[in-house]
């Protein structure tokens, strides 16, 4: 897992296990750290290795916490914004700047998937030391 139910839990601080037993806020971890993979699938090899970077960690915290503030608090404040569109915006825009700004790359444990290299047309060549008519054509274009 990329974050803990701690760490979750420390950012809803009003929230107890009580309200919320800790295999259904794990449930959110997971699906935080799938939404996570899902972005990170076509620039690193996904699942992350341990040791999990923190700013991914930091994310999936977030993420889980926006998912556990809108089963717990949805129905209170419905006209409002609310502390788990905080966590969202932010987790959202956090991984958006790891993936444009490379974050993770050279980091231990991670593995960058570089892109195919694009496809190369062959090249008309000739033997002959004049250039010949279609040659010169081709070059003009």
């Amino acid at each position: 897992m990329y974050t803990t139910a701690e760490a979750v839990y420390s950012l809803c601080k009003l929230i107890t296990e009580v309200e919320l037993p800790g295999p259904e806020v794990e449930g959110f971890i997971t699906k935080a750290q799938a939404r996570i993979d899902a972005r990170l699938r076509k620039h690193y090899r996904v699942p992350l290795n341990e040791p999990v970077p923190a700013i991914i960690a930091s994310i999936a915290a977030d993420m889980a916490a926006a998912m556990v503030l809108d089963k717990v608090y949805s129905d209170r404040q419905p006209n409002q914004t609310t502390l788990s569109d905080v966590y969202r915006k932010r987790a959202e825009a956090d991984l958006d700047r790891v993936i444009e700004e490379g974050l993770l790359d050279g980091l231990p444990g991670v593995v960058k998937i570089e892109p195919p290299a694009p496809a190369v047309r062959p090249a008309l060549a000739t033997t002959t030391p004049k250039k010949s008519p279609l040659e010169e054509a081709l070059a003009r274009w």
